[in-house]
């Protein structure tokens, strides 16, 4: 076969390697579209739950190959542990903003637990963390390394919270321990129940307990010029 003829077969498999690579992305920078894979198998698993599907049909309904989902990914298993990696960013995030929260008060940011839990946006993203949490509890390979930091990577912050109220390090992370085990729970029963009335009565019932702790209401002192001043002119 002469050089022309090699070039145009090449010419003709353009548009096919297009196609296969789906119509639904546009196209750019490798990074960008790994995200974007991503961020539409986030949703898609949200809303249908993992369940058997297939790569192909997971292409399918993000409208793009599983050609370039292997591409991206690697297997079924390896675009997986992507999601729970998506999944332990983001609550991450949420904890992050806990610690970041200048104007609550100890009380008031466990208060942000329940808020989260209501948040009609977040029910298909706990639905979805409780079929990978029950992956992980069966050691399946794309969920296990979330069982690293499903209760221990909460309890630092979660536990500086009870601190401020004025709990000892050790008495403050049993209490942090026990706060998980209660978000989970409650998750748990929204999902079931729904019975909101009763769950929140459980909720502030339980919070009750902290009211007369002696940080429970107070607010952290922002970094403000007289507050720095006032730190600098305390006697050592």
């Amino acid at each position: 076969m002469k050089g022309g003829d090699k070039r145009s077969t090449s010419a003709q498999r353009r548009p096919r390697r297009a196609q296969a690579q789906g119509a639904g992305f546009m196209p750019g920078p490798r990074a960008e579209t790994k995200q974007r894979l991503l961020a539409g198998t986030m949703h898609y698993l949200r809303e249908h739950g993992v369940g058997d599907v297939t790569l192909r049909q997971l292409a399918e309904q993000l409208g793009t190959s599983h050609r370039l989902l292997i591409y991206h990914f690697g297997t079924k298993e390896d675009l997986l542990m992507a999601v729970v990696a998506e999944i332990e960013r983001e609550q991450q995030d949420w904890l992050l903003s806990l610690r970041e929260e200048q104007d609550r008060s100890p009380l008031e940011l466990l208060d942000l637990g329940w808020e989260r839990l209501r948040d009609p946006q977040q029910e298909s993203a706990f639905r979805l963390f409780v079929e990978i949490y029950g992956h992980a509890l069966q050691g399946r390979a794309h969920a296990t390394g979330l069982l690293d930091t499903l209760v221990v990577a909460w309890l630092e912050p979660i536990g500086d919270i009870f601190r401020r109220m004025g709990l000892r390090p050790a008495e403050a992370r049993i209490h942090a321990r026990l706060f998980v085990a209660m978000m989970r729970g409650v998750m748990l029963d929204l999902l079931t129940t729904g019975d909101v009335q009763e769950i929140k009565a459980a909720w502030d019932h339980h919070l009750s307990q902290y009211d007369k702790l002696p940080g429970a209401h107070r607010r952290r002192e922002r970094d403000s010029p007289a507050s720095r001043k006032r730190r600098t002119a305390a006697p050592a």
